[in-house]
């Protein structure tokens, strides 16, 4: 992974003080130009953000050709042009366990790559890879031996237990459906040859960018169609697991969806959870392989229900949760730092994707397959009273349409990175409907109100899987000056994800447990358990914030693992509670299942304003919890392993 420079999160941390002074507290601000349209973004270090689109005809130019991509730096909110080699349209991608961002699959394009040659830049096999940097150096590399075994168009990636990614599904070519399916998984780094996958020709054509989330028993949860399964991809070996309800998730419905933060009081069940969509049918959108869909998608009000599962149950149930507060489709959903759960972007109608211009006599919305844009986020707290868990008090709403190719990632500040939105096949002017946008914003989440940010010192460069605790220090001052806000503290760890098509790959988040030792100048020194396994949360770079009282440090990009591609070691978890007193009673027990019980559930958003809960919590569906007793068993000392550390370079927060 790159070198992180020391002053970068200081001058990051004078940044949000700045922004608290001004009471940016849910509002949006404009802060620059992308020069591309931002149909993928990522930040996998703390000043910059890597920008991808798709071949068009940006003003911006690199190499004889439009620019296809960008570097963001957040310092001065300006852009560097970096050079892509290929057509990245509708590409996927994720940060692999050694901090290499990848980039995969992609479409054809008419575009020349210089003023001579007017070759096809086909981008549907090529793997591109960056090895993020700050200093401006860093750059894409799209070569001609860069390639997986077959085209891939809206493919889906998920970060694996030894940090390298699985490379599942896709089309052959473009559509608004899947025209031409590829069935197939195959991984990076290389391991052989495509493997058939029996549930994606089961739900073909409504099966582009499946979402497929890790689970701690190596399986994956994987959704398409109304369909979900658990898949074992060593063995080839399928699961089915019940339909989800309701409403149709996956693109082109593109619903808000996440996977509860992980913690030690709730057994790190894993539990996912999907918000609106559409309610359309497969027999109603299959005749859409080619041209517009036959239906007059504007007509169609985005879904608003909410539900989520266990999928690790011994016998899994999909379990309603307060609905949307108004349909969305197309919503990024961000895990903010405090454990809150961000929806942002989107629009009230239609579908994702885009046709030509006046081809449908139903498209009065420019080219887009989408209308009327939810302007105003929502956030989701599981703190709240069952149905009144979702508001938008006190956040302001954009001035700006973010919908089809628009994305949002979470910042090392704790604000959110908004950019993108061109529903259109190339550079279109604003003066349209829906024209191309280039502008960025940032969102500013309630704790941004705070006059002051925590400041914890000793956050480490890694995490292991197992071992000894790590110790960090908070101030009197860090506590707002009150020892009655110890048991509000949270220690979270977050992998923002590579966001595109409001799904952001890889993205989850784990709360650790702690103890303390109060100290004698009125603070407190916390000692913080290491990962669990690798399984629970996969190797390589995320970012790690103290909260205190609901307001969240600066985070820190941390290594878990030890810095490479392959089999991370684990030893058992030593005890928290060895170290310093456990957190003081009197803290709020976390929930794990929005549809259950919410004294013996969870909750989306999860976890609770303390620091480590209470004991195990049950799945809320009345059944066995599975997902819990294979959490215990995999911490258990006689199936662990050594682990090695891997020291990143220094970085000093403060």
């Amino acid at each position: 992974m790159a070198r992180i420079k020391s002053a970068a999160p200081l001058l990051a941390l004078l940044g949000a003080a700045q922004a608290a002074a001004e009471n940016v507290a849910g509002t949006f601000k404009i802060i620059g130009d992308a020069g591309v349209g931002a149909m993928l973004t990522v930040q996998a270090t703390p000043n910059t953000v890597f920008i991808v689109d798709k071949a068009e005809n940006n003003v911006l130019h690199i190499g004889g050709h439009p620019a296809w991509a960008t570097a963001f730096d957040l310092r001065t909110n300006t852009i560097r042009p970096m050079d892509v080699a290929t057509n990245t349209f509708c590409a996927a991608g994720v940060i692999l366990g050694d901090g290499t961002i990848i980039n995969a699959g992609g479409d054809v394009s008419e575009h020349k790559m210089d003023n001579v040659n007017a070759t096809l830049v086909d981008g549907r096999r090529r793997i591109r890879l960056l090895s993020p940097c700050d200093d401006g150096t860093c750059q894409w590399r799209d070569y001609p031996d860069m390639v997986m075994n077959s085209d891939r168009w809206y493919p889906t990636l998920e970060i694996l237990e030894d940090g390298s990614s699985i490379i599942m599904g896709g089309s052959i070519n473009g559509a608004y459906v899947n025209p031409l399916d590829n069935p197939t998984y195959e991984y990076y780094p290389w391991r052989g040859a495509d493997r058939k996958m029996a549930f994606l020709e089961r739900t073909y054509p409504l099966n582009l960018y499946p979402l497929a989330w890790l689970l701690p028993d190596g399986r994956l949860f994987v959704q398409a169609d109304y369909k979900a399964i658990n898949f074992d991809h060593v063995n080839n070996v399928e699961q089915v697991l019940p339909d989800i309800p309701h409403s149709f998730r996956v693109y082109p419905a593109s619903a808000a969806h996440w996977l509860t933060p992980l913690t030690a009081a709730n057994n790190y069940t894993h539990t996912v959870n999907f918000c609106g969509g559409v309610s359309l049918t497969k027999d109603q959108l299959v005749d859409s392989h080619e041209g517009p869909p036959k239906l007059d998608v504007l007509r169609i009000p985005a879904d608003k229900s909410c539900t989520s599962l266990n999928p690790l149950d011994a016998k899994p149930v999909w379990n309603d949760f307060d609905p949307l507060p108004e349909g969305r489709i197309m919503g990024s959903t961000i895990i903010l730092p405090d454990l809150t759960i961000l929806v942002i972007n989107g629009a009230r109608m239609g579908t994702a994707g885009y046709g030509v211009r006046g081809e449908a006599s139903w498209m009065t919305a420019g080219s887009s397959y989408a209308d009327d844009p939810t302007l105003t986020p929502v956030i989701y707290d599981p703190k709240r009273p069952k149905g009144k868990r979702w508001s938008s008090e006190g956040l302001s709403a954009s001035t700006i349409p973010r919908m089809y190719h628009s994305t949002a990632i979470l910042l090392h500040d704790g604000s959110i990175f908004v950019s993108g939105s061109n529903p259109n096949a190339d550079v279109i002017p604003l003066e349209n409907k829906y024209g191309t946008e280039y502008r960025v914003e940032r969102f500013y989440p309630p704790y941004f109100k705070a006059s002051r940010r925590p400041q914890p010192k000793g956050l480490p460069d890694s995490l292991s899987y197992g071992g000894k605790p790590f110790s960090i220090e908070l101030s009197k001052e860090d506590l707002f000056g009150d020892a009655k806000n110890i048991p509000s503290i949270m220690v979270n760890y977050i992998r923002p994800g590579y966001s595109t098509h409001a799904i952001n790959f890889g993205q989850r988040a784990i709360q650790l447990k702690w103890s303390h030792k109060l100290l004698d100048n009125g603070g407190v020194k916390l000692f913080v358990q290491q990962l669990p396994t690798p399984k629970i949360f996969a190797p390589g770079p995320a970012l790690l914030y103290v909260v205190v009282a609901g307001i969240p440090s600066e985070g820190k990009f941390v290594m878990a693992g030890n810095g490479q591609i392959g089999q991370q070691t684990v030893i058992p978890l030593v005890d928290v509670n060895d170290f310093g007193s456990p957190p003081p009673s009197g803290q709020s027990k976390p929930v794990t299942n929005p549809g259950g019980d919410s004294n013996a559930g969870g909750s989306p958003g999860g976890g609770s304003s303390s620091g480590t809960g209470d004991g195990p919590a049950g799945s809320g569906s009345g059944d066995d919890n599975k997902s819990a007793a294979f959490s215990i068993r995999a911490t258990s000392p006689g199936t662990l392993a050594a682990v090695g550390l891997v020291i990143l370079s220094s970085l000093t927060l403060f």
